[in-house]
């Protein structure tokens, strides 16, 4: 079965193509974090790492998970306009964020532990969330029409444009730059998105009140079932780096975020691109009322076995390769890495599996796992006076238990699917 699949053509092309252009983009952001964790320090790292977990975060909700669904409509103008109102959405959270960080920005420094040097980074933060929103939306157009070399091209534009300007701000000394790079990556990659989704049939012509207060009322499951379980499911991704960094210190931080870093790329580069590829692909099965099963066992056995090498590499001789790759000044980051492969690998399977949600509208069944693991992960708190290996074991032990619920939440959504396949 696993030979048939990967035999699949029209499936694995686009996998191949979108992955690709992930590869030439990794490949680029790693060239460039060779150049910038030589220049910048553990400690801006440690704040740029908490301002990127802040972003991520907010990004999560302002657009009220609609982007999400422009990939479902049957026809392209309900699909435009569902892609119009996340973006309108968006523009009008990140004007409130903004407002509410003139507000409360001092509150939030203390709060979060963030270094003063570095607070002035917070007014940033609403540019990054709606730069980094707006392109989720763009690069769902493109999911939609199978356009992933043009998904590609823009990763490459990002990475490209981002390392440059982090390396050049590094070498005049000014930790800022990984803001201002970040900043502009995220420009570059909007940019080369519009032209690409006007260049894949996007017509404004398509947008209308009417038909979009129709895909405000006919989606509103997504919102209303996924926003806050989203948030939640944000928030304990990216809860650790901020409780490090207000249990620990800085330094750490940083540590902990190369750590991440390395660990996340096979995640970014084939299991984010997997599940983009396979939300179209279920999205299009479920509208001709055929089977997703097949697709669901040989994904996951390919994953398993790569996984399981990742572990084996990285349990073994992580210190010795960030020795070598980063510089003798990030051997901590490869011995928490010997930690953190494990939670890392049952992402790399779980994750783009659980797409199978949103293809089948299954919204509630995700959102209910996404509480639940935002409570097994808020449980963290209690264990701050811990060595800081101790608490990433913790961690690694309530990812390892979360996330295998997760996947029998998915085999159960699936199964639940194909049954309904045998009564029409």
């Amino acid at each position: 079965m696993i030979k048939k699949f990967i035999l699949n053509n029209e499936f694995v092309k686009n996998l191949f193509t979108l992955i690709s252009g992930t590869a030439i983009a990794q490949i680029i952001a790693v060239l460039f974090q060779l150049i910038i964790r030589r220049i910048y320090s553990p400690a801006d790292f440690g704040a740029f790492a908490v301002y990127m977990s802040l972003v991520g975060i907010l990004a999560t909700v302002v657009t009220l998970r609609y982007e999400l669904a422009i990939v479902l409509p049957k026809k392209d103008k309900t699909a435009a306009n569902v892609f119009f109102l996340s973006i309108i959405i968006n523009f009008l959270f990140s004007i409130l964020l903004f407002i509410a960080l003139l507000i409360y920005k001092d509150k939030l420094v203390s709060v979060l532990n963030f270094p003063s040097d570095y607070s002035f980074w917070l007014f940033f933060v609403p540019l990054s969330v709606f730069l980094f929103s707006l392109y989720q939306s763009i690069n769902y157009w493109l999911i939609r029409k199978k356009a992933y070399k043009s998904s590609s091209i823009n990763k490459i534009v990002r990475r490209s444009a981002e390392g440059s300007v982090q390396s050049g701000f590094g070498y005049l000394k000014i930790p800022f730059g990984l803001v201002i790079g970040d900043l502009v990556g995220n420009f570059a990659n909007n940019i080369s998105g519009l032209y690409q989704i006007y260049r894949n049939k996007f017509k404004f012509s398509y947008i209308s009140k009417a038909k979009l207060i129709y895909a405000l009322k006919r989606y509103k499951e997504f919102p209303k079932y996924n926003t806050f379980p989203a948030l939640f499911n944000s928030i304990s991704l990216l809860l650790p780096i901020i409780l490090i960094n207000k249990f620990y210190s800085q330094t750490l931080t940083g540590y902990f975020d190369l750590s991440r870093v390395v660990l996340a790329m096979p995640l970014a580069l084939i299991t984010t691109s997997l599940s983009q590829v396979l939300l179209q692909h279920i999205s299009d099965k479920k509208n001709k009322y055929q089977s997703i099963k097949k697709y669901i066992f040989s994904i996951t056995a390919i994953l398993f076995i790569v996984a399981l090498i990742g572990v084996a590499v990285f349990s073994f001789w992580s210190v010795n390769i960030f020795s070598f790759v980063f510089g003798k000044n990030w051997i901590i980051s490869g011995e928490f890495t010997q930690i953190l492969v494990f939670s890392y690998a049952i992402k790399f399977i779980v994750s783009p599996l659980s797409i199978v949600f949103t293809a089948l509208e299954k919204i509630k069944i995700g959102s209910i796992w996404q509480f639940f693991y935002f409570c097994l992960i808020i449980s963290l708190l209690f264990f701050k006076d811990l060595d800081i290996f101790i608490f990433l074991k913790i961690y690694v032990i309530i990812d390892l238990i979360a996330y295998s619920v997760y996947f029998l939440l998915i085999l159960f959504v699936s199964n639940q699917y194909e049954k309904s396949l045998g009564n029409k």
